[in-house]
């Protein structure tokens, strides 16, 4: 069931680099709301350091048909993101792109939503909290997946399927580091159930994960208050708000940017008792290729966050579906 899902992904996403290949793409804009738009953040990212045959960039579904880029045009490959398949800006976007004459893809879970019937070509990804799927057939690979075949297409090279392989391995390393810091996130969530605020500071390829930390399972799903701060900006004014009483989560990668991040765990700790970080050094990535290391294990850093969460929410007796607004009030 599981590997014929996988190979329908595949095949998706095999199928939209035959368009690619038709077109004179170049620039490739990701545009969704929320999680959905901080999932596709890898793909941006990854495509404005791995290649120079594309412009890349990512914008908010709203303020992209509110105020749509110049280029927006018949040589642009528009990513977007709608889990639901019905969300409104995301639909209107690609409703946008196709008037303007992009290559239209979506990422979504819903069949035969709004999404897929505007969009030239959809890639599905699936979510079910009842009978959850292994974590190649969730967003953050397939974006993945998605990236390195371009990449593949635009350069000429062949590394998908070593990504592609990789990706099956991902359920395996998430299951062993949530194994590995269950008795932390439990830890953290008693100490810090009754914190009213959560910072999460972060940079590179991390800074997608802590904006999912913050808006959708810090203030979405617990109601409490947090901001995602980049660790390069955290000291040009950010830091004059930190004192003993301040929770702050920092995550540090594996890529380049890790040196901003130890920047501001060594700041932390002489500020605050109420630090948490969490260190993709620490994982087991001796099964991936070194290239895919730092991408890899920010996906294991997502995980272990939401098992923070998770943790939290049990003993807040506060379920983390639980909502005032979204799909409940008209807005």
């Amino acid at each position: 069931m599981h590997e014929e899902k996988v190979r329908l992904v595949d095949s998706q996403i095999q199928q939209l680099m035959e368009m690619v290949k038709e077109r004179e793409i170049e620039q490739v804009y990701f545009v969704a709301c929320g999680g959905s738009l901080a999932t596709l953040q890898p793909g941006k990212y990854t495509l404005q350091r791995e290649t120079d045959k594309v412009f890349a960039e990512s914008y908010n579904a709203a303020e992209f048909v509110a105020d749509p880029p110049v280029r927006l045009n018949e040589k642009t490959l528009v990513v977007l993101n709608s889990q639901s398949g019905g969300t409104a800006e995301t639909v209107a976007a690609a409703r946008l792109a196709a008037e303007r004459g992009a290559l239209t893809t979506a990422f979504t879970t819903a069949p035969g939503s709004a999404i897929e019937k505007t969009v030239e070509q959809i890639i599905y990804y699936y979510d079910n909290p009842a009978d959850p799927f292994p974590a190649v057939l969730t967003i953050f690979p397939e974006v993945v997946k998605l990236t390195w075949a371009l990449l593949d297409t635009l350069k000429g090279t062949s590394c998908l399927g070593e990504v592609n392989e990789a990706m099956l391995r991902l359920q395996g390393t998430m299951d062993k580091a949530c194994e590995q810091y269950l008795d932390a996130a439990r830890k953290f969530a008693a100490e810090y159930r009754h914190e009213d605020l959560i910072y999460t500071i972060t940079a590179g390829l991390n800074s997608c994960v802590g904006y999912v930390m913050t808006n959708c399972l810090v203030m979405e799903s617990l109601w409490k208050h947090s901001s995602p701060i980049h660790a390069g900006e955290f000291f040009h004014g950010a830091c004059e708000a930190v004192d003993n009483t301040t929770t702050v989560l920092v995550l540090m990668g594996m890529g380049k940017t890790r040196s901003l991040e130890e920047r501001v765990v060594k700041f932390l700790l002489r500020k605050t008792k109420k630090l948490i970080v969490l260190d993709a050094n620490a994982l087991d990535m001796s099964e991936y290729p070194a290239y895919l290391w730092e991408i890899a294990s920010t996906l294991v850093l997502n995980r272990l966050c939401a098992l923070y969460i998770d943790e939290m929410s049990y003993v807040m007796g506060h379920p983390v579906s639980s909502r005032r607004y979204m799909g409940v009030e008209k807005y």
